[in-house]
Formats: structure tokens, sequence, C-alpha cells
């Protein structure tokens, strides 16, 4: 596991996000307290977090949560080992027999490579196969489409509770509209909210969820490279079919350098 060179970019990029949103007030007014209200905060970001806790679970809401690590840490992965381990897979399926390939399940390094090849020795219905694949990915991706939308709830929530939080600035402003000094307060508690909610949403949960969803596209195209050559090797198709079919996949979804060709397998 390597630390991800983007994952710091995102920081740097949120830290140049909020310094365009409170660099100009402080410019202007040369402090920070006109932006900083905790009760528009507790408005937003408490309501929200309550919106979370009733629409889902504690544990998915802990999955979510951990699921961030991932934008930082990441593995680094060869599409084009991959494909490797995959033609060395048929080549031995066509010269051995399926089950020849019980022989090198356990160097398998990809965890969901090998539990593909597993299912390839245990099950000779090839339907029935491809069922138990697109069953294994589902269960295996399941949480991690939860995590997506957690964080695009959040996005949702955020803006609405910053509406609330204006809302009942406008009240405190009708309630005291003697007071110069409660109305003020009112004015401000209707502004930060709405600043709070929109900017919150737009530039930490929506993109947050965004960054997940490509992470998880990228897990998929792997995991249905996977799928798709499992069920080849099964149908016992040639590993220099294979090959073809790995190149245009790998070549179409831009994942290997330019001019990096999978070898034909003899």
């Amino acid at each position: 596991m390597k630390t991800s060179k983007s994952g710091f970019e995102m920081i740097l990029i949120l830290m140049a996000g909020l310094l365009a949103l409170f660099v100009p007030v402080v410019l202007k007014t040369k402090t920070l307290s006109y932006i900083i209200a905790p009760h528009a905060f507790l408005i937003v970001i408490g309501g929200t977090f309550c919106a979370l806790c009733i629409s889902f679970s504690l544990k998915e809401l802990m999955s979510a949560f951990c699921s961030l690590k991932s934008l930082f840490i990441v593995q680094q992965k060869d599409m084009t080992l991959l494909a490797d381990d995959i033609l060395e897979l048929a080549k031995i399926a066509r010269a051995k027999g399926l089950l020849a390939i019980n022989e090198v399940i356990d160097y398998i390094q990809n965890p969901f490579l090998q539990k593909a090849v597993r299912n390839l020795v245990e099950e000779t219905d090839v339907k029935t196969l491809e069922e138990n694949l697109r069953l294994m990915c589902f269960y295996e991706n399941k949480d991690d489409f939860k995590n997506v939308e957690i964080f695009e709830e959040m996005g949702g929530y955020a803006p609405t509770f910053g509406m609330i939080g204006a809302v009942i600035g406008l009240i405190q402003i009708s309630a005291v509209s003697s007071d110069p000094k409660a109305l003020l307060g009112g004015i401000a508690t209707a502004f930060i909210a709405t600043v709070y909610g929109v900017g919150s949403a737009n530039l930490i949960f929506l993109p947050i969820a965004k960054k997940l969803k490509n992470i998880l596209d990228e897990k998929l195209l792997e995991q249905e490279i996977i799928i798709s050559s499992i069920l080849d090797i099964a149908n016992m198709q040639s590993s220099i079919v294979i090959s073809e079919k790995l190149n245009k996949i790998l070549y179409n979804n831009k994942t290997i350098s330019e001019g990096k060709v999978i070898p034909f397998a003899a």
C-alpha cells in the first residue's frame, strides 16, 4: 500500500477552496468573526448527521467514514500484470484442462481473480458460473455503493438544512425586530447557515462522493475484465482470442500507457 499523491492534492484543493470562501471576507472585514457562527454550523452539520442516522444504520455510517482512507491510501495496480496472469491461466486450461489450474490458484495475487478461479474449477456449468461471479461481484461492492450513496445524501441534506437555518434566522428577525443587535444576529444566521449548507455540500460531501465513485468504477472495471476472461477460459477460448479482447478493453479505457501492448499468447 502506498500513499496516493492525488489524496494530498485533494487536501490542497480543499484548502484552496476554503481559502477562496473565507479570504475575501477577511480582506473586506479584517476578521473571520462575521462568517463563523456556531449556531448556524450546528443547524447544518448537526441536522445533516441526524438525518443520516435516521436514513442509515450506525454500521453503514462507520463504513462510509472509514472508506475515506481510500482517498489517500491506494494499492498500486498494474492491469498488465493482471492480464498476464489471466493469459497464463488460459494457456494452462487449454493445455492441461481446467483442473490443472488448481496447482496455481494459491500463487494468484489478485483476491477477486483467485476467488473467480476457484469458482471456475468447482463449477462446470458456464451459466451457473457466470451467475456466481456476478453475485460475488455484487457482494464485493455493495458496501462501496452504499458509501457513495451516503455522501451523496449528505450533499443533499446539507443545503436543505442551510435553508432551514435561513428560515430560522428570518423568524428570529421577525421576533426581535425592535432590537437592532438581535436583528443583525438573525440576518447573520440566515446567510451564514446558507453558506455552510451549500458550501459543505459542493466543496466537501459531493466531491467526496464523486471521488469514491471513481475509485469504485476502476474496481468494477477490473472485476468485469476478470469475469469476462474467466468465462472465456471456461468456454475454452484460446489465449490469443483472450489477449485480443484484453487489449481492446484496456486501450478503450486508457488503463495502460500509450504504445504498451499485452503480448499475444502462443
